[in-house]
């Protein structure tokens, strides 16, 4: 049986953008395995607006399936997560991988208390659509707190990993490569969901 390519979806968070941190390096990785990265460009990353955001999303990812992977990072990961409670009351995805995510408000930045406050998820189709959910988190995040990255990780049932001394995942914390995202998405590109299916 031929190998299905699996899409990736790499959604970048606030004060950031498509080029920014590890994204080009993971997209290259995708890529150089045989399947089809995509990053997503949000608008206007200094100053997020949950709608537009929405609607970029929509815009960038038309139809998912149950070979899409999404990869997302900071406040990309709600906006995901919102956006995938909406899009999965009809079909499944192969995966989800958060890199410092969170649902609830931050207080390191109260700026996003807005945006936050209007994303809705559902933690039934979140849990029962993603075949695999993975959350990497940092113990000196100065953002997202362990606590609040973790929050996150049981309301989804996602798998967690605790990454050392990672700050933020910034490529000012040393991340323009992220050898530890590529290792827990290697594994999804290799499985074909079909063999379940059998």
């Amino acid at each position: 049986m031929s190998q299905f390519k699996k899409k990736v979806y790499i959604v970048h968070g606030d004060q950031s953008s498509a080029n920014d941190h590890w994204f080009p390096w993971l997209s290259q990785q995708i890529q150089h395995s045989g399947h089809l990265a995509r990053r997503l460009t949000l608008p206007d990353p200094s100053a997020p607006n949950f709608q537009n955001w929405q609607a970029a999303i929509q815009l960038q990812i038309p139809r998912l399936d149950p070979e899409s992977i999404i990869v997302a990072h900071g406040l990309g990961c709600l906006a995901s997560l919102h956006f995938l409670t909406q899009a999965l009351s009809q079909t499944q995805i192969r995966g989800l991988i958060l890199v410092a995510g969170f649902k609830d408000k931050l207080t390191a930045l109260p700026e996003l208390d807005g945006f936050i406050r209007q994303a809705k998820l559902d933690m039934a189709i979140l849990q029962k659509q993603i075949a695999t959910r993975f959350l990497l988190f940092s113990c000196n995040d100065p953002y997202v707190s362990p606590p609040k990255a973790v929050l996150l990780g049981h309301y989804i049932n996602a798998q967690m990993q605790e990454v050392n001394h990672a700050g933020h995942f910034m490529r000012s914390d040393g991340f323009d490569e992220f050898n530890q995202v590529w290792d827990v998405l290697k594994p999804l590109l290799h499985h074909s969901s079909s063999q379940s299916l059998l």
